[in-house]
C-alpha cells in the first residue's frame, strides 16, 4: 500500500454541479502535492457525481463516495473516517482555494507544532470578483487557546470559515465528529468540543481562499441562523467539561437568546408591528448589560403624541438594517 498523503482534504457536495468543478481545480493545482480528496455526493440529482468523476479519473488522489441524501455532517464524517492523512483540510462544493493554500498551512504547522487547528484569511466572493477581504488589518489573529472567546463566536477559532480550515485528525478522537442532528452551526459546535480536549489556533493573515456568498433571503437565513445558535449553546453549556467555561456559555446563551428576540422583532414589522415593543423588551431582559436594546424599547414605547411615532421609526430602521 503506498504511504498515506499528508492532508485529506474533504468536500461535501449536493447538486453543486454549476460550481464543483471550479473549487475541484483550485485544489488539483496546488503547489503542496501530498493530499487526497474524498468527494462525498450527497444524493445530488444533478450532474455533481459527473463532474466529480472525471477528477477521479484523471487524477488517482481524488475519490468519490455517494451516499443517500444525510446532510453536510453526515457526510464530512464519513468522508472523515475514511481519511488517511495527518490533517483533515475542509472545503465547501462552493468555495475555491489559491494555489499556495495547502504549502502555506503546511509551513505554518511546522513553524507551530502545538497547534492543532490552521486557518487562513479569506475574501467573500460573488464568483466573478472580490467583494471584500474578511480579516481586516486592525482585526486581531486568533491564536493559541481561543475557548473562551470561542464561546462566543466561531470566528475566534478559524476566522468564521471553515473552508479554510485544517485540523490534525486526532482532534477527531477525542470530541468527536460534526453532529448530524446539526443543520446549521455545526462547525461551531464541533470547534466548541474540540475546545474541551486541547484546541489550540494558529492562522495567516494572507487570504488563500474565496468564500462564495449567494443570494437569498437574510431575513429568513438570520432567524435560522439565531435559532441555530442558541441551539448549539444549550447543548454545550450541558456537556462542556470545563466549570470555567460554563459562566461564559451562559452569558453567551443569553445574547444569543437576545439576538434572536430582535430577529423576531425584525420580522414582526411585516406582520405585527404592534408587537414589535414586547419583543425588544424581552431581549433586554435577558442581556441586560445591553442598555442599548433597553433604550430602544424606550423608543418604541414613547407615547405617540409626545412624538413616538417619530422614534419608533428610527428603530424600526436600525431594526431593518441589522436584522
Amino acid at each position: 500500500m503506498s504511504e498515506p498523503p499528508l492532508i485529506s482534504v474533504i468536500i461535501p457536495a449536493f447538486n453543486a454541479a454549476r460550481v464543483i468543478g471550479e473549487t475541484l481545480e483550485s485544489v488539483r493545482h496546488q503547489t503542496f502535492e501530498n493530499f487526497e480528496v474524498i468527494m462525498v455526493d450527497d444524493s445530488s440529482t444533478d450532474d455533481t457525481s459527473t463532474i466529480a468523476q472525471k477528477f477521479c479519473v484523471s487524477d488517482p488522489r481524488f475519490s468519490l463516495i455517494r451516499q443517500a441524501n444525510c446532510g453536510v455532517s453526515a457526510a464530512r464524517n464519513r468522508a472523515i473516517r475514511q481519511a488517511r492523512g495527518e490533517w483533515i483540510a475542509f472545503l465547501d462544493a462552493d468555495d475555491v482555494w489559491m494555489p499556495q493554500k495547502l504549502e502555506r498551512q503546511m509551513d505554518l504547522g511546522r513553524q507551530n507544532p502545538r497547534a492543532n487547528l490552521l486557518f487562513t484569511n479569506f475574501y467573500m466572493w460573488d464568483g466573478p470578483h472580490d467583494l471584500h477581504i474578511w480579516l481586516k488589518d486592525d482585526h486581531p489573529l486568533p491564536e493559541g487557546d481561543v475557548s473562551r472567546k470561542l464561546v462566543f463566536s466561531i470566528s475566534h477559532a478559524c476566522d468564521g470559515s471553515m473552508s479554510t480550515a485544517m485540523v490534525r485528525r486526532e482532534m477527531f478522537s477525542s470530541s468527536g465528529f460534526f453532529d448530524p442532528d446539526i443543520a446549521i452551526c455545526e462547525d461551531w459546535d464541533l470547534l466548541l468540543r474540540m475546545a474541551d480536549h486541547g484546541l489550540r489556533v494558529r492562522g495567516t493573515r494572507e487570504p488563500l481562499a474565496r468564500y462564495r456568498r449567494w443570494p437569498g433571503n437574510v431575513t429568513n437565513q438570520k432567524l435560522k441562523m439565531a435559532e441555530a445558535q442558541v441551539r448549539v449553546l444549550q447543548k454545550n453549556l450541558r456537556t462542556t467539561q470545563r466549570p470555567e467555561l460554563r459562566p461564559l456559555y451562559q452569558r453567551s446563551l443569553n445574547l444569543a437568546r437576545s439576538r434572536l428576540e430582535l430577529v423576531r422583532a425584525r420580522q414582526m414589522l411585516d406582520t405585527s408591528p404592534e408587537k414589535t415593543p414586547a419583543a425588544i423588551w424581552r431581549a433586554w431582559r435577558l442581556s441586560p448589560r445591553q442598555i442599548k436594546w433597553l433604550m430602544r424599547y424606550f423608543l418604541v414605547a414613547w407615547p405617540k403624541f409626545l412624538g413616538g411615532r417619530a422614534t419608533e421609526r428610527i428603530v424600526h430602521r436600525k431594526l431593518m438594517q441589522k436584522f
